[in-house]
């Protein structure tokens, strides 16, 4: 087996996309506990709240 460098930052990691989605599936998880909308609508409004947080990470220059 051939071992992978060490990470030096987070930009560098291939996860480093799996905490908008992580995040988005919190927004829906409360917005369906908090809310009477189903799962198609809590899932849209997480997959918004995911893609905007990403975007404000792009424009601060984080990605």
């Amino acid at each position: 087996m051939t071992a992978q460098p060490p990470l030096k930052n987070f930009r560098d990691s291939p996860w480093r996309y799996s905490q908008f989605v992580v995040l988005g599936l919190v927004a829906a998880g409360l917005v369906k506990w908090l809310s009477p909308l189903g799962w198609p609508a809590a899932l849209g409004i997480g997959a918004a709240v995911g893609v905007g947080y990403l975007l404000f990470e792009k424009k601060r220059g984080v990605i």
